[in-house]
């Protein structure tokens, strides 16, 4: 007998993030729009011939003047970078082939005394910092939340990046920087599609890749599939590069430069000071969420990790 998804296999029948009383990760108020009726829909695998993840990323030159600097630009082959390719991100300045380039940390995350006040002012100062490495000849920024702790409560690393994307664009020197996200917290092919439409041109999800390792040496993968954590690694950045070839295919969109900074998303439930500031030009038709629910959203969440109760 034919089986039947009972919410329906286009549906979800969960609450809404805005209207949930649990702690919701901050992608969720965030779905993907699809234009059908004005771009032909593409078929990401019987067309994969056209279909490319392939991107440029760094400063960009001059579009009306074109010399050899143009070229002097890091080309990726997936957004999805590994621990390895970042690490080779963060220690640019001392390669051989760096041709110049340096890179810059910036950490994502703020101090649990200075309760919800504290992610506000995390945003001034992630794109103040941001803003002076452009002027101090930096070519790179590796917005990180590595530094979370018992005491630091990370940034969401979507609102930090759209944060800070829309600052350098306000200031007119975002095609002078490459911005790469170091974050635990995306894990998702639609987490990933969230972070490049607003602005990131790299992610290292350092979390999803350990959670796989761990689930490796317990056991629960083909231990002949998935021999090493290499394989691992490698059948997870081919998963979510089919999901955001499909999700990019829905659009009629065939390269990753096209759908980058995009913002090709509808916020539910976002209040309009959240858009204003870090989604510019989002639809937000239902109204809802400020910075200081999202900030103890965040320190409700962060509170589940480390309860203070011994």
């Amino acid at each position: 007998k034919e089986q039947r998804d009972p919410v329906g296999s286009m549906g979800n029948d969960s609450a809404l993030a805005c209207l949930s009383d649990q702690p919701r990760m901050f992608y969720d108020y965030f779905k993907q729009l699809f234009a059908q009726v004005t771009n032909p829909a593409i078929d990401s695998i019987r067309e994969e011939v056209i279909m490319s993840l392939e991107c440029y990323i760094g400063p960009e030159g001059n579009l009306l003047e074109t010399t050899k600097d143009h070229a002097h630009r890091l080309l990726i082959s997936h957004p999805i970078l590994t621990n390895e390719e970042l690490a080779a991100l963060k220690h640019i300045d001392d390669h051989p082939e760096g041709r110049g380039w340096r890179s810059k940390m910036i950490d994502m995350t703020w101090p649990k005394s200075a309760g919800r006040e504290g992610l506000v002012q995390a945003l001034d100062r992630i794109c103040q910092e941001a803003e002076r490495a452009i002027d101090s000849g930096i070519s790179l920024i590796i917005l990180t939340d590595r530094a979370m702790s018992a005491d630091r409560v990370a940034v969401s690393s979507l609102l930090a990046t759209g944060a800070v994307h829309h600052h350098l664009v306000s200031q007119a020197k975002r095609t002078r920087i490459g911005i790469v996200v170091e974050t635990g917290e995306a894990r998702e092919a639609h987490h990933h599609c969230l972070l490049i439409g607003y602005g990131a041109d790299a992610i290292n999800p350092y979390l999803a890749f350990e959670s796989l390792w761990k689930a490796r040496i317990e056991g629960r993968l083909d231990p002949h599939e998935f021999s090493d954590d290499e394989k691992v690694v490698s059948a997870y950045r081919k998963a979510v590069a089919k999901g955001i070839l499909k999700i990019m295919g829905k659009m009629g969109i065939s390269t990753l430069q096209s759908y980058k900074g995009a913002q090709i998303f509808e916020a539910i439930g976002l209040g309009e000071e959240i858009v204003d500031r870090c989604f510019v030009g989002t639809a937000s038709r239902v109204q809802g969420v400020n910075f200081e629910i999202l900030a103890e959203e965040t320190l409700r969440r962060h509170a589940l990790g480390y309860p203070e109760r011994q």
